[in-house]
């Protein structure tokens, strides 16, 4: 459900002045008490975690067609067995699987016109949509609330600068805007061009947090190498919190050297299965700590490599039981993992050679009920191609016409853009699909 343009604005100015509790769910406050709680007391947390799986795993096989008609198990084995063991009796959950039945996945018990659906094409181009509601949102907001608090994150009363693929603009649109407690800055414009226009608007904002791709970020940091905190704007900076693409040494360097500030970056999908977050030490490589409150994260050996299997402890509403990530890295028996593949970064080069983060490509949620997979492939600065695999071949000149409209709106002002339908899309060495591919020196 979309709320009207004037009134999201609204809500986004004036939600710093709102307490906490009118804003989020209940469970939002849970999850942050139950944090604090088992920091020190693993052995009551594991204990909490049997009893929520056992819940979720229950449900599933009650109200969920899907599961319902996949695993046989008693009501016997449900209230006795080890909810891990249970676990085991489901089998991984692969992403196509998903979304060739969709509806079965839901639960029967929240049918409900508030529910909102998501879409995403995430790092591999392959699409996979969902369904949530407010409570599940809010339960999201928590762990990251509590995870990047130390950077001095809020979602609601910091003033935060957010360089990301919701902070577009057009190429002739000025870099930076205004909503609501955050300074949105377009990803497409942190280059020289637009330094001037980028310290103006820093220096009004005075933004407490970053949260951006690290990319980016360490684009930024280049950007504004030579000036003082004071002089442009960064003065009341306590920290950075980067998401949504891998992180490199050199980049969380440049980044950590440019803002002197605590870095915490997060692993997460939009599948909702798995979470972690590393916080970065100068000379160190990052270890990413997967939280148990939020979710059962596994490995398993997928042709001889230790794949992430998730599952969420708190999505009732559409579960995704031992769902296979594609990501790769091996976690201990504490949830840490000391190297995560299976994603990488791919830019793009527009047509006046400035470098776009791939990750910043976006696929109408509508796109998804007639293309299964979209790769975008570029052989020459300033140009793109959309591949897409056809759910059903050919695309109708309708269906056509909205995909190639949508990405030109986005993207005309940068590339020219085509569009073609191939048969498929072959995965990588490591299993799994390129977002983009590119031919041109980033």
């Amino acid at each position: 459900m979309a709320w009207p343009d004037s009134f999201e604005k609204a809500y986004l100015r004036w939600r710093r002045f709102v307490p906490a509790r009118l804003l989020y769910h209940p469970r939002h406050f849970e999850i942050l008490a139950l944090e604090r709680r088992f920091a020190a007391r693993p052995q009551e947390r594991a204990a909490w975690v049997d009893a929520k799986l056992r819940a979720l795993l229950t449900g599933a096989l009650r109200h969920v067609p899907h599961y319902r008609d996949m695993v046989k198990l008693s009501e016997a084995e449900l209230a006795r067995a080890p909810a891990m063991e249970l676990l085991q009796r489901f089998p991984v959950l692969e992403k196509a699987e998903v979304m060739a039945a969709q509806n079965r996945f839901l639960d029967e018990r929240f049918k409900s016109p508030l529910m909102h659906y998501a879409t995403s094409g995430g790092s591999s181009g392959e699409g996979i949509g969902l369904w949530r509601n407010k409570r599940l949102a809010d339960i999201e907001r928590a762990f990251f609330t509590f995870h990047w608090a130390p950077a001095g994150f809020s979602f609601d009363k910091a003033r935060l600068l957010r360089i990301g693929a919701d902070a577009r603009a057009q190429a002739h649109e000025p870099p930076c805007r205004v909503v609501g407690n955050r300074l949105m800055l377009s990803p497409y414009h942190v280059n020289a061009r637009h330094r001037d226009a980028i310290v103006a608007a820093l220096r009004a904002f005075r933004p407490q947090c970053m949260h951006a791709y690290p990319s980016l970020a360490a684009a930024l940091a280049e950007l504004l190498q030579g000036m003082r905190p004071e002089d442009c704007g960064l003065d009341a900076l306590r920290g950075v919190v980067l998401a949504s693409e891998p992180a490199t040494a050199a980049q969380l360097a440049t980044t950590h050297a440019a803002f002197g500030m605590p870095i915490i970056v997060n692993y997460g999908l939009t599948e909702r299965t798995n979470i972690a977050f590393a916080r970065y030490e100068p000379g160190r490589p990052l270890r990413y700590s997967f939280d148990a409150l939020y979710g059962v994260s596994e490995n398993r050996d997928w042709q001889g490599q230790p794949e992430i299997v998730g599952t969420s402890l708190w999505n009732d509403v559409m579960p995704l039981i031992r769902y296979a990530t594609r990501d790769f890295g091996r976690i201990d028996a504490h949830g840490v993992c000391e190297r995560l593949e299976g994603r990488a970064q791919e830019f793009l080069v527009d047509r006046n050679g400035a470098k776009l983060p791939g990750l910043s490509i976006v696929i109408d949620e509508v796109t998804w009920d007639f293309v299964r997979l979209y790769q975008v492939q570029q052989e020459r600065p300033g140009a793109i191609r959309i591949a897409v695999v056809p759910r059903q071949a050919p695309l109708s000149d309708a269906q056509r016409a909205f995909v190639l409209d949508a990405q030109i709106k986005r993207w005309g002002s940068f590339f020219a853009v085509e569009l073609v339908e191939v048969d498929d899309i072959p995965p990588a060495a490591n299993g799994k699909r390129k977002l983009v591919v590119s031919q041109v020196q980033a």
